[in-house]
Order: C-alpha cells, then sequence, then structure tokens
C-alpha cells in the first residue's frame, strides 16, 4: 500500500468514526479525541487531516450537499421533466435528503445544516440559485413565466409552493382530500392562479399568453 493510499484510508476512517459517533451520542457529545481512538490512530494524526472536529464536521456537510445538488441538478438539466415535476422533484429529493441524514448522523447534523455557517450557507446558496435559474430560464422559454415578472418574484413564488408539504400533510390526515386530487389541484393552482382558469376557454386563452410570452 503506497502512502497516498494509506493517507485516504486513514481520512475515511476518520470520517466512519465520526459519522458513527455522532449518530450514537450527538455532535456535540462526541469529542476529538473520542474519534481519533475509534479510528485507531492519535490526537496528532487527526490534526494532519483536519484542524478541528469543526473542519471535519463542514467536510461531511459539504459533501452531503455537493451529492444532494449533484442529484437535483440531474433534474434540472433533464430534456423530459416539466417545470412543475422539477419543482416537486425538488421537494422531494431534499426532503428524502433531510432524513437520511438526520439518520445516518444525528438530528444535530440537520440543525447545523440550517444554521448561519458562512461556508455552509454558501455552498447551499450557490447550488440552489444554480438550480433555480435553470428551471426559470426554462419556464421563460415556454412561456410559463412573464417577462414582466422579476426573477426574484417568481423564485419567492416557488419557494411558497415548495413550501406547501407540510399543510398537505396536515389536509390529508384529516380525510379531506387524497394526494393525487391535491396535487393535481395544487399543479393548477402553480399555473393558474386563485382564479381557475382551467376550463378549455381560457386554456386556451393561457396558452395564446404562453406563446406571446416565448415570442
Amino acid at each position: 500500500m503506497n502512502r497516498e493510499t494509506k493517507k485516504a484510508l486513514t481520512k475515511q476512517q476518520l470520517i466512519a468514526s465520526a459519522t458513527a459517533l455522532f449518530r450514537e451520542n450527538g455532535i456535540h457529545n462526541t469529542d476529538l479525541k473520542s474519534i481519533a481512538t475509534d479510528a485507531g490512530v492519535s490526537v496528532v494524526t487527526f490534526y494532519k487531516y483536519f484542524d478541528s472536529k469543526d473542519a471535519l464536521i463542514r467536510e461531511i456537510a459539504n459533501d452531503e450537499l455537493n451529492n444532494l445538488f449533484d442529484r437535483i441538478m440531474a433534474i434540472a438539466d433533464s430534456p423530459d421533466l416539466t417545470i412543475l415535476d422539477k419543482i416537486k422533484a425538488f421537494a422531494t429529493i431534499t426532503a428524502t435528503a433531510q432524513k437520511k441524514i438526520a439518520t445516518t448522523y444525528g438530528p444535530e447534523m440537520i440543525t447545523l445544516l440550517e444554521t448561519d455557517d458562512s461556508h455552509i450557507r454558501a455552498v447551499a446558496d450557490t447550488r440552489r440559485d444554480t438550480f433555480f435559474t435553470t428551471i426559470i430560464e426554462q419556464g421563460r422559454s415556454e412561456g410559463f413565466f412573464s417577462a414582466d415578472v422579476s426573477t426574484a418574484a417568481i423564485r419567492v413564488y416557488i419557494d411558497m409552493f415548495m413550501s406547501y408539504d407540510r399543510q398537505k400533510t396536515i389536509a390529508l390526515a384529516q380525510g379531506e382530500i387524497d394526494i393525487k386530487t391535491i396535487d393535481q389541484q395544487l399543479e393548477q393552482l402553480f399555473f393558474y392562479g386563485l382564479m381557475g382558469y382551467i376550463n378549455v376557454d381560457k386554456r386556451a386563452q393561457l396558452d395564446q399568453i404562453r406563446q406571446q410570452n416565448k415570442g
């Protein structure tokens, strides 16, 4: 085994030990020495790979965020999905990833990812902005978004739409509506608004507006 391979394996072991201890004891209750001991190395060796426990956590968080957004951008770049499908996929993939992270590292990791750590937040915001820029450009090119509506307003609107999941869960639990129907109605609301322009005549008018927006 050459030196570089050994170094890579040691680093992987430190991350694996940290992951297991975070899950078992919580991030705040796991100290640097415990991670090094579990990985079978000295504290001095630990510092050869990470400046601190926080540095190790940041690397784990960055890896998780980048893996998540790699999947999301694959969705954004798919030519076979509608804008709404992409937004739904974003929400679904994000929720699934959060559950996986909480299960793998413990709930404290989710809290850390959501707090204002400038480095972690910068990674998340940059990748998120890239995703929404991509789908907003698609929406404009397909005529779904008027040229008169700013990108900032569209972002707020999409964020509002994505936050519906909790309220949808409550409605389903109360038995007011089934999931297929509520998803169809939310899709209509997303594109046609509360006025409900979804009959044939009105839809034709809106499709004409879409064509004008595209032009």
